[in-house]
C-alpha cells in the first residue's frame, strides 16, 4: 500500500516538473505574449458602410464610413472616379456624400489603405435601397386589396403618406388599405405612386415611393343591369356577378307585385383576409370604410365566394358620400350594408353599421330572404316611433324596434315649452333625435334618417338647449351656457349570410347620442336592424343595436330635463338551411 503511494507522489511530481519546463520555453519563445496580445486586441475591422439621411426626388445624402482599424486608409474614391479623399491613414473615416441616384444602377466607394490594399463597397440601387431608409410590407388582402404596413425610423418626427399625385402629405397612424375599386375611383389610372415620408427632429427628409398597379382584369361595371330574384339573397346567391351596378328586382307576394333595389356589388372570388380598415385618403378623397363615396344610394352588397376573415382592430362599414348633403360631407348614402359569405365567416375586430343609416332616404319593405312557404323574411318601412316630445318632465325615449324593425329616435327635453317628437326609423336609419326647448317651442325633425333637431331657446342669457342626434346632428342653442350639437348619425340596415359564423369580435348598429346642454338635452337617434342568416352553425359573440344616450340637462335655476334616448333597434338570428328561415331562441 505504501509503494503505491510513493509511485503516485513521484508521478505528481513528474507532471509538475514538466509543466513547469513547458512554461518557461513558451515564455523565452514569445508564444505566452502573443496570446495575451491577440487576446488583448479589439477585432480587426475592415468595411465601408452608409446610412440615407435625405432623400427626395431622387436627391440623396448618405453618410459613408470607411474603416481599417489595422493599417489606416490613405484615400477614398468616389463613385465614377468623381474625386478622390486623402485621410492620411486614419483607422475610421465618415463623410457625406450627395447625389442624385436617378436612373443608376449602383454607386461604388473603394478605400485604398497605406499598404496599398483596396477595400470596395458597391450599393446596390434597388428595393432593398428603398426598404433600409423606410420598410413597408404589402400583404394581399383579397385580389384587389392589399395591405400596406409601414416602419418608419424611430426618432421621426414626422410620418407621412400619399396616394396619386396630391398636393397633401396624410399622418400615417395605422396600416393603409389599397383598395383598387376607390384609386380607380379617385384617381382613374391604374399605375399609382403611393408616396412615404418621414422627417426626423433636424428636418432631415425621406420621400419614397411605393409602386402600385392595378390589373386590367379589375373592372366595375356602372351600368345598372337589371337582375330579376325572389329576394335580395336569391339575387346575390343564384348569380354570378362581376362588381358593378346593378339593379335587384324582387317580386313578391306571388301577385306580380315588384320592388327594385339599386345596388353596388362587389365580388371576391377568393378567400378574404382583412388587415387594415379603410381609413386613408385617395388623391384628395377621404374614405372611412368600403364602397364609392358618391352620393347615390344604393344598398352596399360584398360578396365573398371562400371564406372571409376580420382581422383583431380591423373595421368594416360602409363609406359616405363626399357631396355635401344637410350641410356636411361624409354622411351614408348607402341603402344598408349586405355581406354574402360562401364559407366562413370569422370575425375578430368589428362589422359596423353604427351611426351608418341613411341620410334623407324614406323606407320601403327589404326583402331579404324567401321562405319554402312563400312568406318573406323582411325589414319594414317603418321602424319603432319617436319618442313624444314633453314639456317640464323627463323627455320620451324613442320606441324599441321590433320583428326586424330600427329602433325611434329620442325627443329632446322641453323647459317652459314643449319640445318636439323624435323621427320613426326606417329600414335603412334608426330615428332621427329632435333637438331640447328652452322657453321657446321645439322644431319637428324628419322620419327618413334626416338632420337631428336643433336646440331652440329664448334670448335669455341662461336658455340652454342640446341639438338631437341625426344626419347631421342638430346644432344646440345657448345664452351664457351653450347647448352642445348632437351627434352625428342614427343606426342603419346589416345584413350578414354564411354558411358558418365565428363572431369573436363585434356586430354592431348603434344610434348617436344627443347634445348635452344646461337646460333641456337633446334627444338621441335609434338604433339599428341586424339580420343574421346562416346555414350549418354560429358562434353569436357581442351583437349589440343600442339607441344612443339622451344628452344630460344642467343647471339653470333650479330646472333640468335630460333629452330622451334612442330606441333599441332589432336583432334577428336564424338558420336557413332547409330554405325556411328557422329563429334562433
Amino acid at each position: 500500500m505504501q509503494n503505491k503511494k510513493k509511485i503516485i507522489l513521484i508521478i505528481i511530481i513528474a507532471l509538475l516538473f514538466v509543466m513547469s519546463i513547458t512554461l518557461v520555453v513558451l515564455k523565452r519563445t514569445g508564444v505566452i505574449d502573443r496570446i495575451i496580445d491577440n487576446n488583448n486586441k479589439e477585432e480587426i475591422v475592415k468595411q465601408i458602410s452608409y446610412e440615407v439621411y435625405k432623400h427626395v426626388n431622387g436627391k440623396t445624402a448618405m453618410l459613408v464610413i470607411a474603416e481599417d482599424t489595422e493599417n489606416g486608409i490613405e484615400k477614398i474614391i468616389y463613385p465614377n472616379n468623381e474625386m478622390e479623399l486623402y485621410c492620411n491613414g486614419k483607422t475610421k473615416v465618415a463623410f457625406d456624400y450627395n447625389t442624385d441616384i436617378t436612373g443608376k444602377e449602383s454607386l461604388t466607394f473603394k478605400a485604398i489603405n497605406t499598404k496599398g490594399e483596396e477595400i470596395e463597397r458597391t450599393i446596390q440601387i434597388n428595393n432593398q435601397f428603398y426598404l433600409d431608409m423606410i420598410d413597408y410590407n404589402l400583404t394581399r388582402e383579397t385580389e384587389t386589396q392589399q395591405a400596406l404596413t409601414v416602419n418608419y425610423k424611430a426618432g421621426s418626427a414626422v410620418k407621412q403618406y400619399m396616394i396619386g399625385d396630391s398636393s397633401a402629405w396624410v399622418n400615417y397612424t395605422n396600416i393603409i388599405r389599397l383598395d383598387d375599386y376607390q384609386i380607380l375611383e379617385a384617381l382613374g389610372n391604374r399605375d399609382v405612386k403611393v408616396a412615404l415620408r418621414q422627417v426626423d427632429s433636424i428636418g432631415n427628409e425621406i420621400i419614397i415611393n411605393v409602386e402600385h398597379t392595378i390589373l386590367d382584369t379589375v373592372t366595375y361595371k356602372q351600368e345598372n343591369t337589371v337582375i330579376e330574384g325572389e329576394s335580395i339573397l336569391a339575387c346575390v346567391e343564384n348569380n354570378n356577378l362581376e362588381s358593378g351596378n346593378y339593379i335587384f328586382r324582387i317580386t313578391y307576394n306571388g301577385e306580380g307585385n315588384t320592388i327594385d333595389y339599386p345596388v353596388e356589388l362587389y365580388n371576391y372570388n377568393e378567400d378574404a383576409n382583412y388587415e387594415a380598415s379603410n381609413e386613408i385618403v385617395i388623391g384628395n378623397t377621404k374614405y372611412t370604410g368600403t364602397g364609392k363615396t358618391n352620393s347615390e344610394k344604393r344598398m352596399l352588397i360584398l360578396k365573398y365566394n371562400g371564406d372571409l376573415t376580420i382581422n383583431s382592430g380591423v373595421t368594416i362599414s360602409p363609406t359616405g358620400t363626399s357631396a355635401t348633403i344637410n350641410g356636411v360631407a361624409y354622411l351614408c348614402t348607402k341603402k344598408g350594408m349586405f355581406i354574402y359569405c360562401a364559407g366562413t365567416l370569422t370575425n375578430n375586430g368589428n362589422i359596423t353599421m353604427t351611426a351608418k343609416g341613411t341620410v334623407n332616404q324614406t323606407g320601403e319593405n327589404v326583402y331579404l330572404h324567401k321562405n319554402e312557404d312563400n312568406t318573406y323574411e323582411y325589414v319594414p318601412a317603418i321602424g319603432g316611433a319617436g319618442g313624444a316630445g314633453v314639456v317640464n318632465k323627463t323627455a320620451n325615449n324613442g320606441v324599441a324596434g321590433t320583428a326586424r324593425r330600427t329602433g325611434g329616435g329620442g325627443a329632446g327635453a322641453g323647459i317652459n315649452r314643449a319640445s318636439k317628437a323624435g323621427g320613426s326609423g326606417t329600414s335603412y336609419s334608426g330615428g332621427v333625435g329632435s333637438g331640447g326647448a328652452d322657453d321657446i317651442a321645439g322644431v319637428n325633425v324628419s322620419s327618413n334618417g334626416g338632420a337631428g333637431g336643433d336646440g331652440k331657446g329664448s334670448s335669455k342669457n341662461y336658455d340652454s338647449a342640446g341639438g338631437g342626434a341625426g344626419n347631421p346632428g342638430g346644432t344646440g342653442f345657448g345664452g351664457r351656457y351653450y347647448g352642445n350639437n348632437g351627434a352625428t348619425g342614427t343606426g342603419g340596415l346589416l345584413t350578414i349570410i354564411a354558411n358558418s359564423i365565428k363572431n369573436n369580435g363585434t356586430i354592431t348598429s348603434n344610434g348617436s347620442n344627443g347634445g348635452s346642454a344646461k337646460s333641456a338635452g337633446g334627444g338621441a337617434s335609434g338604433g339599428g336592424s341586424i339580420n343574421i342568416f346562416y346555414k350549418s352553425n354560429i358562434t353569436r359573440g357581442y351583437i349589440n343595436v343600442n339607441g344612443g344616450s339622451g344628452g344630460p340637462g344642467g343647471i339653470s335655476g333650479n330646472i333640468k330635463f335630460n333629452g330622451g334616448n334612442g330606441g333599441t333597434g332589432c336583432i334577428t338570428i336564424g338558420n336557413i338551411s332547409t330554405g325556411t328561415f328557422v329563429k334562433d331562441n
